[in-house]
């Protein structure tokens, strides 16, 4: 065999490994992208460490499209924030008032401000590393390497010459021979075609992978349609108990101030109160108790006896699930206020109330009350 010879065997070899390689991941790909179109499943690449150890910089996540109310607490979803860009982070708590409350793994505490928006992503599953690579394959001169690859793939089975197409058939010779090479011609083009799509999907999925940021800090919002924008919040929180009336060792009267004046339209305001736990970590949804109030509403009475009508039983649903008759319960309370399109601010500083119950005379007879201080 002379040198000719071997190189066009050569090249042969290549060619039928790169048809071979292009057939089993073009049909990859179109599998990915068929399942992205159906259940429409959402790439995400980490920019940032908030999330290590368990998803790091450069990991890939592939996330789905899930309602908001259908978010359990520990699991990883990806929200826009309030500037417009991507996080994703893990939820903390729900609330079907307040929202989603959400945190970096590696961050000190929760974000700011929670998630009212209806639909988040849910990361599925992710590969660590891997975001580097689809990064890099959405670099411009690998998109231009890509294109010259499949022009050539095409050229190869389907416009150049196959050995010895210009002799003419040599009389006698077999149908064999003869139907050898447009049987080899189309399997050529089959894997032509496979690898092209093998190497034009990840671009094109490389180009639209979204970065998200496991951010140090984040403000979640309901969009990205306004960017940027500030949510005031209430102002002059105050709590005490009531001089005068019946019953008032077991009331609170809450009070605040409107937020001032901006872009948004005040709608209302989320109210929110949960059991501190003791070791400091975040409540339960069994030991959240909220509602939204009227834009008008900036005075509450909290009554541990009995429902206010306002936060509807808000008191009896974190107590009245206690067996014992003593007790001895933090509460935090925290005001919200509440804008047009869900966007919803940080809330004003927290007033600690303190719940007690205390058997006197027996379980008959406790003794209750409810007080308020600062934190």
């Amino acid at each position: 065999m002379d040198r000719r010879s071997r190189s066009a065997a050569g090249r042969a070899a290549v060619e039928r490994w790169l048809f071979n390689f292009g057939a089993v991941l073009g049909s990859l790909c179109l599998l990915l992208a068929a399942m992205a179109l159906v259940f429409g499943l959402k790439p995400l690449i980490f920019a940032s460490g908030s999330m290590a150890p368990a998803l790091p910089t450069g990991s890939l996540a592939l996330a789905v499209p899930v309602a908001a109310a259908e978010v359990s607490p520990g699991e990883v979803v990806s929200v826009v924030a309030s500037d417009g860009t991507r996080i994703t982070h893990r939820v903390v708590s729900t609330d079907p008032a307040a929202g989603l409350v959400l945190k970096g793994d590696a961050n000190a505490v929760a974000d700011l401000l929670p998630y009212t928006g209806v639909t988040v992503d849910r990361v599925l599953f992710s590969l660590p590393g891997l975001g580097y690579v689809v990064s890099w394959l959405a670099a411009p001169w690998i998109v231009v390497l890509g294109a010259l690859l499949c022009a050539y793939l095409i050229y190869a089975a389907f416009f150049r010459p196959g050995p010895g197409a210009t002799r003419k058939p040599r009389a006698g010779s077999g149908d064999g021979a003869g139907k050898s090479g447009p049987r080899r011609r189309t399997w050529l083009g089959i894997g032509a075609m496979a690898a092209v799509i093998a190497v034009a999907v990840p671009l094109g999925a490389a180009a639209k992978v979204e970065p998200t940021q496991a951010a140090w800090a984040a403000n979640a919002a309901a969009g990205s349609n306004m960017a940027a924008m500030q949510t005031k919040k209430p102002s002059g929180l105050k709590c005490a108990s009531p001089t005068s009336g019946m019953g008032r060792a077991t009331k609170v009267d809450v009070t605040w101030a409107e937020p001032a004046r901006g872009p948004l339209q005040l709608t209302g305001y989320v109210v929110r109160a949960y059991v501190q736990a003791p070791d400091g970590g975040p409540p339960t949804a069994s030991e959240i108790s909220s509602d939204i109030v009227p834009s008008s509403v900036r005075q509450l009475t909290l009554d541990q006896m009995a429902d206010n009508g306002l936060l509807g039983n808000l008191l009896a649903g974190l107590l009245g699930a206690l067996l014992g008759i003593n007790y001895n319960l933090k509460i935090t309370f925290e005001v919200s206020a509440l804008y047009e399109h869900g966007w919803v601010s940080e809330p004003i500083a927290f007033t600690t109330i303190n719940a007690t119950s205390k058997g006197i005379l027996g379980i008959l007879l406790p003794t209750k009350k409810l007080s308020c201080q600062l934190q």
